[in-house]
């Protein structure tokens, strides 16, 4: 079911959960962009035991008592952060309701998630409703071909997925997510937006994970000032 942490999110804080990536049914917002560039697609044909358990995870959805066994398991396991969706996305409204329902009777713990399913009118109602609670990140995810939504509702903020040097956010963007092969380039702001710290290129004494940068899910203010609740590591000076 959840699982504590990668090597992205860190292994002390976040737990995660995850789905298999790439189709319509489980990715409903995905664009050619995201699926040409997408890791986690790329992770489970590289580890077909991952995948397969990825497929298990989505089977559970499907289960009746989803929300409840969720429920019950962050209460057993003193779980405090969670990342829904390391993989794969809301493929329903009914779906994106369980983790609303989730979140909910959850008010000690923290959830973020980044999602393209806002494209679906009857997912993305679910999904203001997820921002509007207290203990939730909310971010809609978009790049070249999504463009930007025509509205975005309060405490919902932006991330772009830069997949070339030349694909520069709109300057409404908060975060940006870089392909590979551009996060050897040293750059810590694209157009006024934040670039993940996991990926900017820069060498640090310690490396960057959402443990210990944070800035995700620590604070849902709107804006490209939120500050880290954790200080990052001092830049080496090798």
């Amino acid at each position: 079911m959840l699982t504590k942490g990668n090597k992205k999110l860190g292994k002390r804080l976040i737990w995660g959960f995850t789905l298999p990536s790439g189709t319509d049914a489980v990715c409903p917002g995905r664009t050619a962009i995201c699926s040409r560039h997408c890791y986690s697609k790329r992770l489970e044909m590289l580890r077909p035991k991952v995948h397969k358990a990825y497929q298990r995870n989505l089977l559970l959805t499907q289960r009746k008592d989803f929300t409840k066994r969720v429920y019950h398991f962050l209460r057993a396991n003193r779980i405090r952060v969670v990342r829904i969706h390391c993989g794969g996305d809301f493929g329903s409204a009914e779906y994106a309701h369980k983790w609303l329902r989730i979140i909910q009777r959850s008010p000690r713990v923290r959830f973020f998630y980044y999602s393209r399913s806002w494209r679906d009118p009857s997912i993305r109602l679910v999904l203001e409703q997820m921002a509007g609670l207290q203990n939730c990140s909310s971010w809609f995810s978009c790049d070249a071909e999504t463009g930007l939504p025509a509205d975005v509702p309060p405490r919902i903020r932006l991330a772009w997925l830069q997949v070339d040097a030349n694909d520069i956010p709109p300057a409404t963007v908060h975060l940006v997510f870089r392909d590979y092969r551009l996060r050897k380039q040293r750059i810590v702001n694209s157009n006024g937006a934040h670039v993940c710290p996991e990926q900017d290129g820069i060498v640090r004494t310690q490396r960057i994970t959402c443990d210990t940068c944070q800035w995700c899910f620590s604070s849902n203010k709107i804006g490209h000032r939120v500050q880290h609740r954790l200080a990052l590591p001092l830049v080496s000076e090798a």
